[in-house]
């Protein structure tokens, strides 16, 4: 796989594009009207678009294995992070626009059944709202246990496929203990309080932890690598695709609660997805630079422009409103909204590096008074 600097680009290219369409999915979500959802082929392409979420999810899984940081404390360290992270981005979302600017829209209250003014126990339900953030922390304490004890690929394949089997069978359990079952709830609840629950999101981030490990036996070949994602991807959509044909109700139910069907679908169809892009897109346009240097960027930010991207949005729900736009009002604001993004994280950037620069300068000036 092309390496520089010890990057592998084709998964900075799918980090860097997830980072963009999330962008469009969520401006889909929270502007674009329920007839444009779900009755204009706008609506339908972008929900199509959204199920590559899974994508992002393999990747972090190839990344995990192929970083030189492998040690339990930095995985403890980084899991608590990115935990800290989505109740960040929780605060930023609901709390601030609601309890500070006053500006979230009365409709998009009453979606969850509730009025203005929100009490402290509807504030806390939002806050604790289980989204990708909080899965991916909790899933990256575990897959750092998992790669420090498990060495045989095969293995985690089928850990990944067990995992499936294991949230079919306690989904939605809760043990009747105050702050258990809200821990419950993220490991495997099938209630809206929690988008992604572990089980069996983490099942895609176990596949990626797999196609990392043939790209490092194979002396980090990349073609392996694409004939893997094409055979595995395939085969796992000759599982799901039927399953969920035969009974959409009970083996896909729903995109973020999904079922055995739907989990083992997913991942297939984001393999084959890899595979197709990687030669559509990546292969012809990985010599350039300037292509390569703008997936590198997005890829590193992506956590962060995730952050920006979704407290942009739902701040802008006051001026713009909820569920009121059509397609060609969404198609004109997409490109302001994934500018806006880009802009403001580059000035976050900007004044992050100018502030450790500052602070250098001072340890530096400490130092040789010091001396």
């Amino acid at each position: 796989m092309s390496e520089q600097n010890g990057r592998v680009h084709i998964i900075d290219f799918a980090r860097g594009t997830a980072a963009l369409l999330l962008v469009i999915v969520h401006a889909l979500w929270m502007y674009g009207s329920v007839e444009t959802q779900f009755n204009a082929p706008l609506g339908t392409a972008i929900h199509i678009v959204g199920q590559m979420t899974a994508a992002f999810l393999l990747c972090m899984g190839f990344s995990f294995v192929i970083t030189r940081h492998s040690s339990i404390g930095y995985g403890i360290k980084r899991a608590l992070m990115i935990l800290a992270a989505g109740y960040l981005l929780n605060t930023l979302k609901f709390i601030v626009p609601i309890s500070v600017f006053g500006t979230m829209p009365e409709n998009f209250i009453e979606a969850y059944g509730w009025s203005s003014p929100l009490d402290s126990s509807q504030l806390w339900y939002l806050f604790r709202t289980g989204d990708i953030l909080q899965f991916a922390g909790i899933a990256f304490l575990i897959i750092t246990f998992v790669r420090h004890y498990i060495s045989n690929k095969w293995v985690i394949l089928a850990l990944a496929l067990l995992s499936v089997l294991v949230a079919e069978l306690i989904r939605g359990y809760r043990p009747g203990i105050t702050g258990l079952d809200y821990v419950a709830d993220l490991l495997w609840g099938d209630q809206w309080n929690v988008y992604f629950p572990v089980f069996p999101w983490i099942s895609n981030i176990l596949v990626g932890m797999f196609m990392g490990m043939v790209f490092l036996e194979r002396d980090k070949d990349e073609q392996a690598v694409y004939d893997m994602s094409l055979k595995l991807g395939v085969g796992l959509m000759a599982i799901g695709v039927p399953l969920i044909l035969y009974n959409w109700d009970l083996f896909f139910r729903n995109f973020f609660h999904t079922g055995i069907g739907g989990a083992i679908y997913l991942i297939g169809i984001n393999l084959f997805a890899f595979w197709c892009v990687s030669w559509m897109i990546f292969k012809p346009l990985k010599s350039k630079a300037w292509f390569m240097n703008s997936m590198v960027y997005l890829s590193q930010r992506v956590t962060t422009i995730y952050i920006i991207q979704w407290t942009l949005v739902c701040w802008l729900m006051g001026i713009i409103g909820y569920q009121t736009l059509n397609s060609g009002q969404l198609m004109m604001l997409f490109p302001f909204m994934i500018a806006a993004t880009l802009l403001l994280d580059y000035l976050l950037k900007k004044l992050i590096d100018s502030f450790s620069a500052d602070k250098s300068d001072e340890q530096l000036q400490d130092s040789e008074k010091v001396a």
